[in-house]
């Protein structure tokens, strides 16, 4: 079999270690269709309980809901499209980092909550500007899914196996994935999306995360990645200007307001998880 991200991926699927992503594409897929029907998705969900659970959940939180929802077509028509995508989205990472990323010496909690405040990071930075933030928010929350397929490879590999080393903001992992199987988790993780029917947009995104950002999905993520190392890896670095200009965020006054922002708001939602 010929080594490239497709094959990583369905490698990674076949092993069971993403029990829901057949269901997850089903939904995206649906989801996907200008014209898609209320009323087959409400269909579907009605025998995945892991996803009617937490679509119900969602629709009868206090920020949605001032009468409850009754049934699992009520939440779907009241969510609407985007909100459903972030649902599918953040179930999908939930169920993927529940095992530990032994090839990378990292907990599953540690990429839990990388992901968490990049997701966060990322919406505020859209916010900043008017931008998509349910695609950011996505983006960011799901940037580093292909480090999960790599780790599965890695494991699989006979004999003595080297540590996947992170190197520097620019590049993360990236040299140690490409030695091992000539992708990185930017391009593996974006082929991920795509065959679970996640929009190009944010497959795009998650698959140009090293380079220089040219639209705003790309930027809104860059600035994630930031405050991601700069809470949750240590790493003080010199952002971009050009992206910083581009959210406001040249004044050190406004990107301090901004990184506390991102901190109380991704605490909240670490301890309501």
């Amino acid at each position: 079999m010929a080594l490239d991200p497709s094959a990583l991926v369905k490698t990674f699927l076949a092993t069971g270690s993403l029990p829901l992503s057949r269901s997850i594409s089903q939904v995206q897929t649906m989801l996907s269709k200008a014209d898609y029907d209320a009323a087959d998705l409400a269909e579907h969900l009605r025998v995945d309980p892991t996803l009617a659970a937490r679509v119900m959940s969602v629709a009868n939180s206090a920020f949605f809901s001032r009468t409850p929802c009754g049934s699992i077509d009520d939440a779907v028509n009241r969510l609407g499209t985007v909100q459903l995508s972030r649902i599918f989205a953040q179930v999908l990472a939930n169920a993927t980092m529940v095992n530990p990323l032994k090839g990378y010496g990292m907990q599953a909690d540690a990429v839990w909550r990388r992901s968490i405040v990049a997701a966060v990071g990322a919406e505020l930075a859209a916010k900043r500007k008017g931008g998509d933030r349910s695609a950011a928010y996505m983006v960011g929350l799901l940037h580093l899914v292909g480090m999960f397929v790599i780790n599965n490879f890695w494991s699989i590999q006979p004999g003595a196996r080297e540590k996947i080393n992170f190197v520097d903001f620019e590049t993360e992992w990236v040299a140690d994935e490409r030695k091992l199987c000539r992708f990185d988790h930017a391009s593996v993780g974006a082929e991920l999306m795509k065959q679970l029917s996640f929009p190009d947009t944010v497959a795009n995104a998650i698959g140009l995360q090293y380079r220089p950002p040219c639209e705003s999905l790309s930027s809104a993520l860059y600035m994630g990645r930031y405050v991601r190392s700069l809470m949750c890896d240590k790493i003080t670095i010199t952002p971009s200007i050009e992206v910083l200009k581009e959210f406001d965020l040249v004044a050190d006054s406004d990107m301090a307001e901004f990184i506390e922002e991102v901190k109380q708001a991704s605490l909240a939602m670490m301890q309501a998880a």
